[in-house]
């Protein structure tokens, strides 16, 4: 970085500390956007990809130009952001935003290849840019008798998002075979299901699984989610950041649905909404097939989910 030719004080412009270093503008999109309270210093290294000395010392930095609250005592302090400076109220809605157009692409990636007529297995993100200019790379998994057609039709849906948000998209298409091959350990999953990341037993080897057989994964599931969230929390804000997104568009039918959801995530405290998202009731079955947790589960999050349910079987005849 050049050096500035001319000193500006901190009293007019005080952003050129806020957003000085990475590891600060790291550390308040943390704070921002992935929790509703205060975090230890080790907890939001982890989260902004940082070590522990390094966010301390932009922690303190931050706390001692005002930006940060710094709550508890001894050896675990946590950090939040000064919500009451109007400054920081902006900046935590800039990082929010960010947020927002990212969820967007992801979404108008989903809606594209749901649209894909047959769809495929799934579909993700290979390579994310490091660098402005630095092409997105999306991978497809179909059969091979419908692949090269699927790539395609999804070149050409994906072209005006391209343009939308100033990004080269390039698109790779797999087979089950060529899974093989492939190192899927960093993929950002954003529809359908690897099959690595699948319990064997969750198929059936002689056919797909029965109406009854899905409803008894899902169950499965739906009983394993609230340990997740007990483990990280910012899944609650991840869900409702999911619905006021669908609600915002047609849904038709759905929409009641989703309404629902919004009502449960919003009043409901946490111990009544984790027993709910557990519980047999028939409300709670009903709602489980439009469960928004589910839909902003990271890749790592669903194998955990998805390695802790059984199998979904029907157990036949006796």
């Amino acid at each position: 970085m050049r050096p500035v030719a001319i000193a500006q004080d901190v009293l007019r412009h005080p952003l050129n500390d806020l957003f000085g270093t990475r590891s600060n503008v790291r550390l308040l999109r943390v704070l921002a956007t992935e929790v509703d309270g205060p975090l230890t210093a080790a907890d939001a290294a982890r989260r902004a990809g940082l070590t522990v000395p390094g966010a301390q010392k932009a922690l303190t930095s931050l706390t001692q130009a005002g930006f940060l609250t710094r709550v508890g005592g001894g050896r675990r302090y946590l950090y939040e952001i000064r919500s009451s400076d109007p400054l920081m109220r902006a900046a935590a809605a800039v990082f929010q935003a960010e947020k927002n157009r990212y969820d967007a692409l992801l979404h108008r990636l989903k809606q594209a290849v749901e649209s894909l007529a047959p769809p495929p297995h799934a579909a993700w993100i290979k390579q994310v840019p490091q660098n402005a200019g630095d092409p997105l790379t999306i991978s497809l998994l179909h059969s091979s008798r419908d692949l090269s057609q699927a790539v395609r039709e999804l070149r050409k849906r994906l072209s005006p998002l391209e343009s939308e948000f100033d990004l080269t998209i390039e698109l790779e298409g797999y087979t089950r075979a060529d899974l093989l091959d492939l190192d899927l350990a960093d993929v950002i999953l954003f529809y359908g299901f690897l099959p690595s990341l699948e319990r064997p037993s969750v198929r059936q080897p002689n056919g797909p699984l029965t109406h009854a057989g899905k409803e008894r994964q899902l169950d499965e599931l739906s009983e394993n989610l609230p340990k997740l969230i007990e483990q990280d929390p910012s899944l609650l804000r991840r869900a409702r950041d999911h619905i006021d997104r669908l609600l915002q568009e047609n849904h038709g039918t759905a929409a009641r649905d989703l309404a629902e959801w919004r009502y449960i995530l919003e009043r409901y405290p946490m111990d009544r909404l984790l027993q709910f998202l557990a519980s047999s009731s028939e409300r709670s079955k009903r709602l489980r097939q439009s469960n928004p947790f589910f839909a902003v589960l990271s890749q790592d999050e669903k194998a955990r989910l998805i390695g802790g349910a059984g199998d979904g079987h029907d157990p036949g005849p006796a």
